[in-house]
């Protein structure tokens, strides 16, 4: 089972809130599948699935990441591997690092 946790800043605006909730919920239907968003909590995304949904978990968080000005409005980011704990990371720190 894996799963990408989104806390998205407390201090955005419930007009910034609806539009970020939407991009990133649109983030995760894409051409390898449609992984919903199962947190009820509004500053809170959470998008689980298990091996058949990686693809899908995998190109919306890239997306995401990518996104011009997304990542700044996140307070935390978190990627989970259930059966490979050593595989968990912290989105936010990898895509801040540099690639050469």
């Amino acid at each position: 089972m894996y799963s990408t946790v989104i806390e998205l800043k407390k201090n955005v605006s419930k007009e910034s809130l609806a539009r970020l909730r939407k991009i990133a919920e649109g983030a995760f239907v894409n051409r390898a599948g449609n992984v919903r968003n199962s947190s009820n909590e509004p500053y809170c995304l959470i998008f689980e699935g298990d091996e058949e949904a990686y693809p899908c978990l995998d190109l919306g968080v890239a997306d995401l990441a990518d996104m011009e000005g997304f990542r700044s409005q996140v307070a935390s980011w978190k990627w989970l591997d259930y059966d490979e704990p050593g595989e968990n990371c912290d989105i936010l720190k990898v895509y801040a690092e540099p690639v050469y």
